[in-house]
Parts: structure tokens; C-alpha cells; sequence
């Protein structure tokens, strides 16, 4: 029963999620209000606990040069996977899949989750973290729909993604020569689904029974037959299956 197999569900939403802000910018105006740059902001994939660990602490090539992590600077994290109850259907369902000069293709129902996201987004000045902010939030009233190419049988799964909270947070802790960090954080569960196994399947392509006849309503001839179906999964003709009855 438990035999290997990847469908790669999970890390198509990872990367699916990640892609929704990966074109978030931050604009830097002059004094007269034109614009003076756009700086794209960096997303990676790392914990916030780690990340701010790293604003924090100076790093280099060597003991005399030491760095600080440039702001602005995004990051996310899957935190959490739950099922679903609300969305379950029958899971002892098969589901089929038939392409031209292909193998069919079977799986049982496939099982709703939850996958929850974390986003954070770290700048040095609060108009930075406003940008960022009003180009995500009016997406989500509360979910925005991804489609996602889960795998042979579903080439266009619709996940919502649901914003569930959004906080901004502004490090004052220390003295004034500390560096001053403020903070947007957001919460997101993404409604997907997760498959089993995916497995290959016999087409029947041809079948013939018969069945008894009556002749009348004292005479009925019982006649008893064979049920022959053929196929293939590779040229959907050779190969028989019999079944008598």
C-alpha cells in the first residue's frame, strides 16, 4: 500500500505562492515629488525568526569588512498542513484520465487540505512597508484563486488563497544607534488538495454478453455466457481479461 511516489503537489504551491510577490517594488521620490528610483524587492524562502537573526548581525569576507543585509526585503514560509473536513468527498472515488496514443491513468479522490503561509516583509522606514503593503492586500477580498498544473489528471486546480491576518510591527528596542527595523507580517492558508498514487490503467475496448431470453410467459431459455472485454495499456489491443458468469 505504501509504495513510493511524488507528485509534487506541495512544492508546486510553495512556488505558485512565492510568484505572487515577486514583483512587488518600492519607489524612492525627490524632494519635488519625482521620482528618483525602483527598487525591486528580494523574496526568499526562510523562516522570520532566522531572518531577523541575520538583520541583526553583521556579516563579511573578513573581520575588518563587515556588511549589513540591505533593506527592503522579503521573505515566506509554509508553517502549517491540516486536513479539511468541510471539503471532503468520498475517498473511495476513482478518478480516470484518457489522453490520445497515451496510457489512462487512475487515482483515488484526492484529500483537501489546508496549507498555511507566512509573508514578511522587513524595510528601514515606515512609507517603504506602506508600499509593500498596499500591493498586497487589496488582492485578497479575502482570497485570490491560483490555477496550478497539480499533475496528469488535473492540469488546472483552482486553490483560493485566504488572507487571514496582517500585522505591522516596529523594532524600538535599544538605544538610537541601533538599526530601527519595522516589520509586516501576513497569514495565508491556501485550499488545495493533495493525490495519491497515480497509476496505470486497462481500456476496455471491446465487450459482448448476452443475457437470457424470455419467450413467453412459460418458457424462458437460461442461457449462460461469457463476458470477453480486451485491451491495453500500451496499444489498446493486446492483452485479454475474461470473466465468466
Amino acid at each position: 500500500m505504501f509504495s513510493y511516489f511524488y507528485n509534487e503537489s506541495l512544492r508546486k504551491l510553495v512556488i505558485a505562492f512565492g510568484s505572487l510577490f515577486n514583483e512587488i517594488y518600492v519607489k524612492r521620490d525627490n524632494s519635488d515629488g519625482s521620482e528618483n528610483s525602483r527598487i525591486k524587492v528580494p523574496l526568499i524562502y526562510s523562516s522570520k525568526e532566522k531572518f531577523q537573526q541575520r538583520l541583526e548581525q553583521q556579516s563579511g569576507i573578513s573581520d575588518n569588512t563587515k556588511i549589513e543585509i540591505s533593506l527592503p526585503r522579503m521573505g515566506f514560509e509554509m508553517n502549517s498542513i491540516s486536513y479539511d473536513p468541510t471539503r471532503h468527498l468520498n475517498k473511495t472515488n476513482i478518478r480516470s484520465s484518457y489522453g490520445v496514443g497515451e496510457d489512462p491513468k487512475n487515482t483515488f479522490q484526492e484529500v483537501p487540505y489546508n496549507v498555511g503561509f507566512t509573508l514578511f516583509a522587513f524595510t528601514r522606514n515606515m512609507d517603504d512597508n506602506l508600499q509593500i503593503v498596499e500591493q498586497i492586500v487589496p488582492y485578497f477580498s479575502p482570497e485570490f484563486v491560483v490555477s496550478l498544473n497539480a499533475n496528469e489528471l488535473d492540469s488546472k486546480l483552482d486553490v483560493p488563497i485566504v488572507m487571514v491576518n496582517s500585522s505591522i510591527q516596529e523594532t524600538y528596542d535599544g538605544n538610537f544607534l541601533d538599526r530601527r527595523i519595522i516589520a509586516s507580517t501576513f497569514s495565508f492558508i491556501c485550499k488545495t488538495r493533495l493525490y495519491s498514487k497515480i497509476n496505470n490503467s486497462t481500456v476496455v475496448v471491446n465487450s459482448s454478453a448476452t443475457l437470457n431470453e424470455i419467450m413467453g410467459s412459460d418458457d424462458v431459455t437460461d442461457l449462460v455466457q461469457t463476458i470477453t472485454a480486451t485491451g491495453s495499456t500500451s496499444d489498446y489491443i493486446a492483452g485479454d481479461a475474461i470473466y465468466d458468469t
